[in-house]
C-alpha cells in the first residue's frame, strides 16, 4: 500500500471512529510535530500542549479535510495555525490576515455580511481551484526529481522560497541571468500545460515566480518539493547519490524546509528516543484527544 493510499485508509478508519488508527496516526506523526514546534516556542511543555491541540484539530476538521491532500501536511498546517495563535496570544505576534489561515482551521464566520451557503459555494470553488494548482505543481515537482531535473527546482525555490531575482540565482548558480530566464520561461510554459484544463487554468506570468505569489505561499504550505521521509532516511544513512544529495542539502540548509528540518530531527532523534519515552508522548497525544474520536463524521 502507498504512503497516500494509508493516510487515505487511516483517515476513514477515523471516521469510523477507529481508535487503534488513531493511535497509529498520532504515533506516525507525533515525533516530526514536537521536533517543530519545540523549534519556536522555547517551552517544552508549551510545544506538546500545540501538539496536541494540533491532533484535536485534525479530528474537529474531518469534514473539510481533502483525502487528495497529504496528511503530514494537512497537519503541519494545523500546527502552524496554532502556533500562531499561541503567539498572538501571548502578545509576540502581529495579526495574521484570514486570507492567511489554512482550510483546514478557518473560522466558519470569517465572513459575517454574506450568507453561508454563498460561503460555502465560494469556498468550494476556491477549494477546487486551488487543488488542482496544488496537484499541478506537485505532479511538476514529482517529474523533476523522476528526470534529475534538480536545477529547475533548486532555481524555483531560489525565486519563491528565497525571494531572489535573476542576477542573484545566476550569481549563485554559477549561471547566466539569460539561462535563469531561459529556466522561467520553460517552467511557465509547462506550468501552463500541466493546468489548461483544468480548474487551475491561468495565463502564467513571470510574477508567479515571485515570494509575494500564490505559488509561492502553495509551495511551501503544502510542501510541494519536499523529498518523501524515506529519502530524508536515506540521506541520513548517506544512501543517496550525489544529484539527489545536492537537492536535499539545498532544501534543508540553502531554503529552510522547516517541515523538513523537522523531519529530520525527528529522524535523528528516534534511535536515541527509548521507547518508554515514545510510549509515553503518543499515551498522553491519544488521552488528550481520545475524546474528540467520538465525535469524529461518521463515527
Amino acid at each position: 500500500m502507498s504512503e497516500h493510499a494509508g493516510e487515505r485508509y487511516l483517515v476513514e478508519a477515523i471516521r469510523n471512529g477507529d481508535p487503534a488508527a488513531w493511535r497509529e496516526v498520532i504515533d506516525r506523526y507525533q515525533g516530526r510535530l514536537l521536533s517543530f514546534a519545540r523549534r519556536r516556542v522555547a517551552s517544552g511543555a508549551d510545544a506538546d500542549d500545540l501538539v496536541q491541540e494540533a491532533f484535536v484539530g485534525l479530528l474537529r476538521s474531518l469534514p473539510r479535510y481533502d483525502p487528495e491532500r497529504s496528511l503530514e501536511t494537512y497537519l503541519f498546517a494545523i500546527l502552524r495555525n496554532k502556533l500562531t495563535d499561541h503567539f498572538q496570544q501571548a502578545g509576540r505576534a502581529r495579526k495574521q490576515s484570514l486570507d492567511n489561515l489554512d482550510p483546514a482551521e478557518q473560522p466558519a464566520d470569517w465572513v459575517e455580511s454574506e450568507t453561508p451557503s454563498r460561503r460555502m459555494e465560494e469556498q468550494e470553488a476556491l477549494g477546487e481551484q486551488r487543488g488542482a494548482l496544488v496537484s499541478a505543481l506537485r505532479g511538476w515537482a514529482e517529474q523533476c526529481c523522476e528526470q534529475r531535473r534538480f536545477d529547475d527546482l533548486i532555481v524555483v525555490e531560489m525565486l519563491v522560497v528565497l525571494g531572489l531575482r535573476n542576477k542573484e540565482v545566476a550569481t549563485d548558480l554559477g549561471m547566466t541571468e539569460t539561462a535563469v530566464a531561459g529556466v522561467k520561461f520553460r517552467v511557465l510554459d509547462q506550468w501552463r500545460k500541466l493546468t489548461q484544463a483544468s480548474p487551475a487554468a491561468r495565463d502564467w506570468q513571470e510574477a508567479d515566480l515571485a515570494r509575494d505569489s500564490s505559488v509561492a505561499r502553495i509551495w511551501q504550505s503544502e510542501g510541494v518539493s519536499c523529498p518523501k521521509r524515506s529519502t530524508l532516511g536515506r540521506h541520513l544513512l548517506g544512501a543517496l547519490d550525489a544529484d539527489w544529495v545536492r537537492f536535499v542539502d539545498f532544501h534543508v540548509t540553502t531554503a529552510a524546509c522547516d517541515r523538513c528540518i523537522a523531519n529530520l530531527d525527528d529522524l535523528r532523534s528516534e534511535d536515541q528516543r527509548d521507547e518508554a519515552t515514545r510510549s509515553a508522548l503518543r499515551e498522553r497525544c491519544f488521552a488528550s484527544s481520545v475524546g474528540f474520536l467520538s465525535r469524529a463524521p461518521g463515527s
